[in-house]
């Protein structure tokens, strides 16, 4: 379950609402602070609150990152398969603090938060993330989510805009969500 924690999202909680929530929430499910280019005081906030994983999208400022107690998903963000390897190779080269601590890289569409997908159509084979999980983010819908498991075999899917409706997220359109990507064998 993903907790927004950026003041321009329209997605964005504090964290007494962060909490109300995970309190409800199966122990097995894990708890991830979404973030953005996060500093030592919000990381700090976000290990004493309980989080599982810190997700990182934008800058990283190593320091911060050498200190966090818990681990992190780094998100980054593509137009296409050429620019994730690139980006991978950039994020293994120059911030080896970060990426030593890295247990997931979540592939996003180059604008987090568009709800639009990167280019998958040339797609030959999904690079190495040495041994980190996959998170496939941008753009997913009940739609192509079962495209985008069978074209990249993620280990996770993340899903946030085309499951909500003007009043948030909407319990129909998860459902949906659902069904479509346990039609792939995700469970």
């Amino acid at each position: 379950a993903g907790f927004v924690f950026f003041d321009k999202s329209k997605r964005n909680v504090s964290f007494l609402k962060a909490k109300t929530i995970m309190d409800k929430l199966d122990p097995k499910i894990k708890r991830v602070a979404v973030t953005v280019s996060p500093g030592r005081e919000l990381i700090n906030r976000i290990e004493d609150a309980g989080f599982d994983i810190l997700q990182i999208h934008g800058e990283l400022d190593e320091t911060c990152i050498r200190d966090c107690n818990i681990p992190l998903w780094r998100a980054l963000n593509v137009e296409d398969t050429k620019d994730l390897c690139q980006k991978l190779k950039f994020f293994e080269s120059n911030e080896p603090a970060a990426y030593k601590k890295t247990t997931g890289i979540l592939i996003d569409a180059a604008g987090y938060g568009s709800g639009k997908t990167f280019k998958w159509d040339n797609m030959r084979e999904m690079p190495s993330l040495n041994k980190r999980a996959m998170i496939l983010a941008g753009g997913l819908s009940s739609v192509n989510v079962s495209e985008g498991i069978r074209i990249f075999k993620p280990d996770i899917v993340d899903v946030s805009s085309s499951v909500e409706d003007e009043h948030g997220k909407s319990y129909k359109k998860i459902m949906e969500f659902v069904a479509s990507a346990n039609g792939t064998g995700i469970s």
